[in-house]
């Protein structure tokens, strides 16, 4: 008899603002999820709690899972959380003498970068983001000088940088950042700084722009480096401690990490340069609808993530991730290309609260996970967008939510009796009124990151996932004006889902001064750049012991007119590149300026720039397969549980029948009002829309009328 090999596991894990979300993938094609409550004071503990879950649900000793494990994908707001909540490590900068304050100084549009329209209105009573993450009593200059021709006109003082070193430490900075002008043309002065302190002070983080952000812009480039030492110790401290615990539980696999550029790396390889993970969480969704997108051809795709703490955006356009070159945190722009998703405090644990106009008003602040929405019982005594879906009959009691959490309906009710008496309104009425704003600032921001951009958010098929997602997607899906809305299988983990669908890669960039007509040996200067970049990429690859030979390398330049800021990504072909491939470059990016801004916007007399070279390495991973539905025999037992009443506006009560996820079976349609209740989430359809479920599991919504 032959004897079955034992299953292997893959295991991706997300953690959000109330939940820490588990996919488990088995090598027999079965798929797990499971979710454990965020753990804030320490997420690794919620991590471990979402595997032990998972390791109890397969039956397993955690041990006997986690040495079965062949890939573990993790993405974590750990850095993105530190920024936000200004919670990272004293950091110290050295910078070039006379411009050491540039950080503080700002661009001129510091105080209004990533704010909203309505916040700008009032820009003279605006104020720069405070607290600062450098302080200005922890800057100081260093003697050296490099012009932007990448020319030494003043060598590095080394004795004098050792002295302001020592007085930074003294002072009792727990980091450290270094920038120097033009430092990317030549690191030499940055990198011997570098090796002072690491020698000196060994425990010291420390990180240098001409590695972090090797690019053309003063104040982005100081911004992105202070950024990450920042948030090194912390990252670093969280990442070496889960990596440690799995393996001490018996993993033997490398942690791999989501970076936000939508590629994985190892925990090694994020040490040196936390600031790469940054968002890494919500560019997991990103990645999975792009992934689904190309399995069910949608071209565009609207990505609408809403979680306990936040709303966040996505776009997948023409079958292609987006990206933002220059992300935001706080109103400091920074320069590591990460994918591209806003957001905002719109979540299941939005609380609703009464202004001083006497105006009900629903997020930005949290209930969180703890203590999260008075329905979950657990101290939350302010009303949430969680009690009011409880209240309006979306979220049934009978049925836990993410699996674990009873909901307490009394206690929402009375939580919102109390802000229903102090604005005259009934208690199901307030509920709708919760619901209807949540809508409202969800489509604003849908339509900010599209229409803003020259998009029709009414051609894209909008995806709802994440733990609240497909509550709001049909309601979405009518406020935008889109015809279909897809709600994926398994929505409330699917950002972790999402990180199993891509591959190992490290990327190197660095920005030049070359503009076209180049010099005579500007294809030389060219292709020496990409060969040292092509280098440095499968260094980094052959340091986590993959094989360079099985790594796909990409070349790339971002590329722009004479005096413009704003550049343009411009693929570059393989191999050796002539004066004659560096023609056909200008012209291919003559062609994107125009697709992109309109016919005869080009100009070209003003000069076309070569700013930034980049080269990226991509180790293939095995892709996650979807499985269809199970079918149901004729003798079977119908999805439908019960039918109840819930409240949609403006009808009122209406009766609802509820559905078992569980049992539906491709191309069973389901017609609204209606609740679809999955192990993860619940699907809201409103009276007037209608679900199919596709060939994997997923829920494609339209209007009654379209699916007619």
């Amino acid at each position: 008899m032959e004897r079955m090999e034992p299953d292997t596991f893959r295991i991706a894990i997300d953690i959000g603002g109330t939940f820490t979300d588990c996919v488990v993938l088995q090598s027999s094609g079965r798929r797990l999820t499971t979710k454990a409550l965020t753990t804030t004071n320490d997420p690794a503990r919620g991590v471990l709690d979402a595997i032990g879950i998972a390791a109890s649900t397969l039956q397993l000793p955690l041990e006997d899972l986690l040495g079965r494990t062949t890939t573990f994908v993790h993405g974590t707001t750990v850095g993105t959380n530190a920024l936000a909540e200004r919670r990272g490590a004293r950091t110290g900068l050295l910078m070039t003498k006379g411009h050491e304050q540039a950080i503080t100084i700002g661009r001129v549009r510091q105080k209004v970068t990533g704010l909203s329209e309505r916040e700008k209105t009032h820009v003279t009573h605006l104020n720069k983001a405070d607290p600062p993450i450098v302080q200005p009593g922890d800057i100081r200059p260093v003697v050296e000088r490099i012009d932007a021709l990448g020319r030494v006109l003043v060598p590095l003082d080394l004795g004098q940088a050792e002295f302001a070193l020592d007085d930074l430490v003294s002072s009792g900075i727990e980091a450290l950042a270094v920038c120097c002008l033009w430092s990317f043309l030549d690191p030499r002065h940055e990198e011997a700084i570098r090796d002072l302190a690491r020698r000196k002070y060994p425990d010291l983080f420390v990180s240098i722009s001409s590695e972090v952000a090797p690019r053309t812009g003063e104040y982005e480039r100081c911004v992105s480096t202070a950024f990450n030492s920042y948030i090194g110790p912390i990252v670093g401290d969280y990442l070496t401690r889960l990596e440690r615990g799995l393996a001490q539980r018996g993993m033997k696999c490398s942690l791999l990490v989501v970076q936000s550029n939508g590629g994985l790396g190892t925990v090694a390889s994020m040490l040196g340069r936390p600031l790469v993970i940054v968002d890494s969480g919500p560019a997991g969704g990103v990645l999975g609808a792009r992934w689904h997108a190309g399995l069910l051809q949608h071209a565009n795709v609207l990505c609408a993530d809403v979680g306990g703490t936040t709303f966040d955006v996505g776009l997948v356009f023409a079958d292609r991730v987006q990206m933002d070159p220059a992300p935001v945190i706080d109103r400091y722009a920074y320069l590591i290309p990460k994918i591209y998703v806003k957001s905002i405090g719109a979540g299941g644990g939005s609380i609703a609260w009464i202004d001083r106009a006497g105006s009900l008003r629903v997020g930005p602040q949290s209930a969180g996970s703890v203590p999260g929405p008075v329905a979950y019982g657990r101290g939350g005594t302010r009303p949430t967008v969680t009690d009011a879906l409880v209240v309006l009959g979306y979220l049934d009691p009978d049925f836990p939510l993410g699996g674990t959490v009873r909901l307490d309906k009394p206690a929402a009710e009375h939580a919102l009796a109390e802000l229903a008496g102090a604005l005259g309104m009934a208690v199901l009425d307030l509920a709708a009124g919760i619901l209807q704003i949540s809508n409202a600032q969800m489509a604003d921001l849908a339509r900010k990151v599209t229409v803003e951009r020259g998009l029709d958010p009414r051609t894209f098929v909008l995806y709802g996932y994440g733990g609240a997602g497909p509550v709001f997607s049909a309601f979405l899906m009518r406020e935008l004006g889109a015809t279909t809305a897809y709600v994926p299988a398994d929505s409330g983990v699917f950002s972790a889902f999402g990180m199993l669908t891509t591959d190992i890669v490290f990327q190197e960039e660095r920005s030049t001064n070359l503009r076209s007509p180049l010099p005579a040996d500007g294809a030389a200067r060219i292709n020496a750049l990409y060969a040292e970049l092509r280098e440095r990429v499968l260094k980094r690859f052959s340091l986590t012991l993959l094989d360079r030979q099985a790594v796909q390398l990409a070349r790339s330049v971002d590329m722009r007119f004479g005096m413009q800021v704003h550049e343009l990504e411009v693929d570059v072909p393989d191999g050796e590149l002539t004066p004659v491939d560096i023609e056909a470059l200008t012209r291919d990016f003559i062609a994107k300026y125009e697709a992109t801004y309109g016919e005869d916007s080009a100009y070209v007399a003003a000069g076309i720039e070569f700013v930034t070279f980049r080269v990226t390495g991509r180790f293939a991973m095995t892709r996650p397969e979807l499985t269809a539905p199970a079918s149901r025999e004729g003798g079977e037992a119908s999805s439908l549980i019960t039918s109840k009443l819930a409240f949609f506006a403006p009808a009122g009560l209406v009766k609802t029948a509820f559905h078992a996820g569980a049992m539906l079976v491709e191309g069973e349609r389901v017609d609204g009002p209606a609740i679809i209740q999955r192990a993860g989430d619940t699907v809201v359809l409103p009276p007037g829309t209608t679900a199919m479920v596709d060939g994997h599991g997923g829920l494609v919504v339209t209007a009654m009328e379209s699916a007619q």
